[in-house]
C-alpha cells in the first residue's frame, strides 16, 4: 500500500525510473561484473553440486544458470525444495532474492540448514531476514531510488551473479550501443492493444521468455505466457490465436527457436524473432534482457501509460505482498 501512495505522490512516474534503471545498467553491470570476475573460484567449481532457487525473476535468473550449466545444475522453484530438501542434501544451495524478505526463500534457508553444503544469499539486502540465514552472502550493487518498479537492473545484476558462480564472466563492452540496437528492435514490434503474448525458448533462451512474460505482466497488466520451443506443437499451439504476439527468442545459439519463429510467421502467426548479435552465453542473455526491458517501456509509451500495471490495482498489490511476504 505504503509504495503505491509514494508512486503517486512523486513527481517522477514509476516508467520514468524504470527507464532510468534500464539506462543504470550501462554504468552498473560492467563495474560488477569486474568484481565477480576476482572471486569467480569462491565456490566449488563441481557444477553437479549447485542448485539455484528464487521467485519471480529471480527464478527467471535460476534458469539461466541452470542452462549455462549445460543441465548440470539445478533450477527449482524454493517451495518445491522445501517439500523436497534431500535434494539439497551437501550441495551449494544459491538462493536468489533482491529484497531478501521473500517467505518461501526464508523457510527454504531454514529448512536445509544442516542439510545442505552451504547456503549462499544472493541478495542488495546483507542485513535482511534472508542473508542472515545463510551461510554466505553475493550482494547485489542495487539500491530502489524511487517506488518499486518492475525488476530491470536488479535481473540483470542477478544475472551476473549467478552466472559468475558458473564460468569466469566476460568482460562487458559497448553495453549503450546494445542497449540502443535493443531499443530500436523493440520500436519495431507492433502490438495490437488487447492481444495476449507468447515468449517461446530453449535453453538460456527459456529462462529469457520467463522475464520477458513477467515483464509485460507487470508493465502492461496483459496476458503473457512463455513456453519451451519444442513443447509449442504438443499443445499450447492449439489455444494460440493470429492476432497473438508470439516472440522467439534466440539466445546462444539455440536455433529451435529460430526455426519455431520461421514455421509460425510462414503460417500467419503474428511471430518476431529477437536474436542475439553474440555468441557468448552471458552477453547473449543481457542482450536478450535489454530488449524485453526495451519492449515493455516502449509498449508502455505506446499506450500513454504513465504507471506501471502493477501499481495502477492497490486490491490486487495487497494480495501479491500476502502471497510473497
Amino acid at each position: 500500500m505504503e509504495s503505491i501512495d509514494k508512486a503517486r505522490q512523486s513527481k517522477v512516474s514509476s516508467l520514468t525510473l524504470m527507464k532510468r534503471e534500464m539506462e543504470d545498467q550501462i554504468r552498473s553491470l560492467p563495474k560488477f561484473a569486474s568484481d565477480l570476475a576476482r572471486s569467480h573460484d569462491a565456490y566449488d567449481s563441481n557444477k553437479a553440486d549447485m542448485v539455484f532457487t528464487g521467485s519471480g525473476d529471480s527464478y527467471a535468473a535460476s534458469l539461466f544458470a541452470q542452462h549455462l550449466s549445460r543441465g548440470l545444475a539445478l533450477a527449482a522453484d524454493p517451495s518445491d525444495l522445501f517439500q523436497a530438501p534431500d535434494v539439497c542434501r551437501d550441495r551449494i544451495v544459491f538462493i536468489t532474492s533482491v529484497g531478501g524478505r521473500t517467505r518461501a526463500n526464508i523457510l527454504l534457508a531454514k529448512r536445509i540448514r544442516q542439510i545442505a553444503r552451504r547456503r549462499v544469499a544472493i541478495t542488495a539486502n546483507p542485513v535482511g531476514p534472508l542473508a542472515k540465514e545463510c551461510d554466505d552472502i553475493v550482494r547485489l550493487p542495487y539500491k530502489r531510488k524511487g517506488p518499486i518498479t518492475p525488476g530491470t537492473l536488479s535481473f540483470t545484476l542477478s544475472l551476473l551473479a549467478v552466472a559468475s558462480t558458473i564460468r569466469r564472466l566476460p568482460v562487458l563492452r559497448n553495453l549503450k550501443l546494445m542497449n540502443a540496437r535493443m531499443g530500436k528492435w523493440a520500436e519495431r514490434l507492433e502490438s495490437g492493444h488487447n492481444a495476449d503474448f507468447l515468449f517461446i525458448g530453449s535453453g538460456i533462451g527459456y529462462a529469457l521468455a520467463a522475464y520477458g512474460a513477467f515483464k509485460i505482466q507487470e508493465v502492461l497488466g496483459l496476458r503473457a505466457e512463455y513456453e519451451h520451443a519444442e513443447q509449442l506443437g504438443h499443445s499450447k499451439l492449439f489455444s494460440m490465436r493470429k492476432t497473438d504476439n508470439i516472440v522467439c527468442v534466440e539466445a546462444g545459439g539455440d536455433m529451435k527457436s529460430v526455426e519455431v519463429s520461421r514455421i509460425l510467421a510462414k503460417n500467419d502467426f503474428n511471430s518476431y524473432l529477437l536474436t542475439d548479435h553474440a555468441r557468448e552465453p552471458v552477453i547473449a542473455g543481457l542482450e536478450a534482457a535489454f530488449s524485453l526491458q526495451q519492449l515493455a517501456q516502449c509498449l508502455a509509451k505506446v499506450r500513454g501509460l504513465r504507471e506501471v500495471a502493477f501499481l495502477s490495482d492497490r486490491k490486487k498489490l495487497a494480495l501479491s505482498n500476502r502471497l510473497i511476504y
